[in-house]
């Protein structure tokens, strides 16, 4: 017989929103689903769900998909699983999460937009549809935990809270077709789902549903990398995890996995009384202070560290995380009573389902080998269902930090997807002025001008990479509506944007307060109107592709703000940009986005540029805003000065960090930032050369930089094809592919690269402009 599928209209299939009959909305709680069902044959059942907070669904117990992915209440996702069912009696089993709401301190997640309790499965088979025989219960064995409890910082903090874990026998094998759930009450409907565009009246539900759009985060099994603390309790159990046993009395047993992981937690046991802190962190403390990042003597977790905490009470528990947790290390630090069997502990590395395709290998300079895995690692842990500044700390999608990710998830993957959403996600976010939040998802809302502007760029590189139309033709309203804000804030009297309401952040240098670059005073930012510009020329090249004519002429506008720039913004002593009109303040910042933006003439670019480097007079940037200068020493042909930048990163690796920190100091804040990560891209688009000529890589330009070490790259060029480009370039280099591919070089030549037919070419002279560093992007 076959099946039913999912029609093309997902607003006909049964199903309707649920929830647990005595519970009000809002309260902060585990819930768990349950669906006893059996089957008289093979069977292939496809699912919609999503749920209120969100859900991880099995199907006797085994783990089978999880959602929604993060959005808000207008666009709010369901997701997709499909179940193979051999004959038999089976189980689908939910588990739903209400984080808490409430003030600052007491929220849950911030990256999570809700209403506070829901659940709905739909499908073609009415049978597995919600409510129909669902029933649920209250998980009493969980609770979330408050922040002040969780480690000594005592402050909320803007990721997903820990949890609180006591077993209860009751819940044994909850997950399983053998429990008996004949006393769990049935649940209750609580409205019909609403779905995007088709009400026309008032909502049956504030859930407006759309679809998901980009696939399950992957789990892979980490295996513990070594014990430095309670080896004669706990020992490797050969396949990764972990198994032991805790004599009664006070017991610390310390991990390290080898590296930074976003990790989902499992831990068996039996026995035990007493509780135990299970804490996660990204370093080792000594006497409260961080330094080098790997193992060190007499290092701990302690109270520094976000914990989870298992109240033991005898019973044989199961405790698995509902959501990941970030670090290198965990310690378990145990209070028993009476003695604790460990039967597994272990760990899954749970991220966005990146296949890399790049390859970077340099053997002469190794350390640029280190510094692209490393990068790439990073940019991993700070991708899930969105990119993330930090796993750690905030888990939020900040525009500035997202489009340095989306470039390296374009060049080393092919895969455009979260690029794509998260292009989505902050024309979404847009307010009734214009201005996009400056993260987004996320209930406390925030706004920083400049990565409006950022975001702008964001959908112009997403156009460059995928030749995706759509990206153009569906925010084309939002990046009219940015543009038109900054216009509107320009000075009659000299031309220049600003100052603009909002937080003004820039990056976190030394001597800037809060970042802004105005070191605090109600001045024009001359960085904000360099990014205005740009902005204003990736929308005009974005408008004439898709033979859209604005009401605006944004390429006069550019010129017009570069002109105002370079009136009142420019030091003709310093021959160097000021940070505000009028007053002595200069920074790398600022005379690097003169370059990029186009305000400085051919001559003055290549001083500039040398500048970056050797003049000690220009404000520092940190790791995050490096990326603007490496793209400035690519603009200007400077290899010196790109080798000089990018050896900022090796401080890094030689203190131990297994990925790229917020700031490049061992007392920073956050140790796995993305926005550190932006080396992995630099290596492939500046040494290796290739970016796409034509939208989609229609045509892929190829232009190795002649002061490059001798490397061989391999990179995904569009449509699944490979591009290699291996020699010194000094001399050469080499391009193969398996695949027939159009080549452009600097000059406009071109010719086809053939399968099997390598071809050589030559490197870019020293001190040259390059190619344009994304499709079209260079200033004219």
């Amino acid at each position: 017989m076959e099946e039913p599928q999912i029609p093309l209209a997902p607003e006909t299939l049964p199903g309707s929103w649920c929830w647990h009959p005595d519970y009000p909305s809002g309260a902060p709680e585990f819930t768990l689903f349950r669906l006893a069902f059996r089957t008289a044959r093979q069977r292939t059942v496809r699912l919609l769900f999503s749920a209120d907070n969100r859900c991880n669904l099995f199907l006797d117990g085994v783990f089978v998909g999880r959602g929604p992915a993060r959005g808000d209440l207008e666009h709010y996702r369901y997701e997709s699983c499909t179940l193979e069912l051999p004959p038999g009696s089976h189980v689908l089993a939910a588990e739903v999460i209400v984080y808490p709401c409430g003030f600052r301190e007491e929220e849950g997640p911030w990256s999570e937009i809700h209403t506070g309790g829901g659940f709905l499965i739909l499908s073609g088979d009415a049978a597995f549809a919600t409510p129909g025989s669902w029933r649920c219960r209250r998980d009493a064995s969980r609770r979330h935990r408050k922040w002040r409890d969780s480690w000594n910082g005592r402050g909320g903090i803007p990721a997903p809270p820990m949890e609180e874990y006591e077993p209860d026998p009751a819940l044994t094998g909850w997950k399983l077709p053998e429990f008996d759930d004949s006393d769990w009450p049935a649940v209750r409907h609580v409205g019909e789902p609403y779905f995007a565009d088709r009400c026309k009246t008032d909502p049956p539900t504030r859930w407006r549903l759309v679809p998901g759009t980009t696939p399950p985060m992957r789990q892979e099994p980490v295996a513990v990398r070594s014990i430095l603390a309670g080896n004669e309790f706990l020992a490797p159990d050969g396949s990764g995890g972990a198994t032991g046993r805790i004599p009664a009395g006070k017991h610390t047993i310390l991990l390290d996995l080898g590296r930074y992981r976003t990790s989902l937690v499992h831990l068996r046991f039996s026995g035990g009384k007493g509780v135990c802190r299970i804490g996660y962190a990204e370093a080792l403390f000594r006497n409260g202070v961080r330094t080098e990042r790997g193992p060190v003597p007499g290092g701990r977790v302690g109270e520094y560290g976000f914990s989870d905490l298992l109240k033991l009470n005898g019973a044989d528990g199961a405790f698995d995380s509902f959501w990941y947790r970030s670090g290198r290390f965990v310690e378990l630090a145990f209070e028993l009573d009476a003695p604790l069997a460990i039967e597994r502990l272990s760990f899954e590395f749970v991220a966005y389902p990146f296949d890399r395709k790049a390859v970077w290998r340099s053997p002469e300079r190794p350390v640029l080998e280190r510094i692209f895995e490393t990068a790439w690692h990073t940019a991993r842990c700070c991708a899930h269902e969105h990119y993330e500044d930090c796993p750690y700390w905030e888990q939020l999608q900040y525009a500035g930090d997202t489009r340095i990710q989306a470039l390296i998830s374009y060049l080393a993957t092919g895969d455009a997807r979260l690029g794509r959403q998260a292009v989505r996600q902050f024309d979404e976010s847009r307010l009734g002025g214009g201005l996009t939040a400056s993260r987004y998802p996320s209930n406390f809302r925030q706004v920083i001008p400049g990565f409006s502007l950022y975001w702008i760029m964001m959908a112009g590189d997403c156009y460059d990479y995928t030749g995706d139309q759509s990206v153009i033709a569906e925010h084309r309203n939002g990046i009219r509506d940015v543009l038109e804000y900054f216009s509107a804030h320009r000075d009659g009297g000299t031309g220049l944007i600003g100052p603009v309401p909002g937080w003004n952040f820039s990056d976190w240098a030394a001597g800037w307060p809060d970042g802004r670059s105005s070191r605090g005073e109600e001045l024009p930012e001359t960085l904000l109107n360099l990014l205005y510009a740009e902005a204003c020329r990736v929308a005009g090249r974005l408008f004439r592709a898709a033979g859209i004519i604005p009401g605006h002429d944004w390429e006069a506008e550019r010129q017009s703000v570069l002109a105002a720039v370079n009136r009142h913004c420019f030091d003709q002593e310093r021959r160097r940009y000021t940070d505000v009109p009028g007053k002595a303040y200069f920074s790398c910042h600022v005379n690097a986005w003169a370059i990029l933006a186009g305000a400085a003439d051919s001559g003055l670019r290549t001083e500039l540029s040398a500048a970056l480097t050797e003049d000690p007079g220009l404000t520092g940037c940190t790791l995050y805003f490096a990326f603007y200068l490496l793209e400035a020493m690519h603009r200007t042909g400077n290899d010196a000065g790109f080798e000089t930048v990018l050896k900022q990163w090796e401080p890094m690796l030689e203190l131990g960090f297994t990925t790229f920190p917020e700031c490049p100091s061992a007392d920073t804040r956050s140790d796995c930032h993305a926005w550190s990560a932006g080396p992995l891209y630099h290596l492939l688009r500046h040494y290796a050369g290739v970016y796409p000529a034509e939208p989609g890589y229609a045509v892929v330009g190829v232009e190795p930089a002649a002061g490059a070490p001798p490397f061989t790259a391999v990179l995904p060029v569009g449509g699944g094809r490979l591009l290699t480009v291996s020699g010194r370039p000094g001399d050469g280099c080499t391009l193969s592919s398996a695949s027939r591919l159009r080549i452009r070089r600097k000059d406009g030549t071109e010719f086809d690269l053939k399968p099997g037919e390598p071809a050589t070419v030559s490197p870019t002279a020293p001190g040259t402009a390059p190619a344009t560093p994304t499709a079209g992007s260079e200033p004219g």
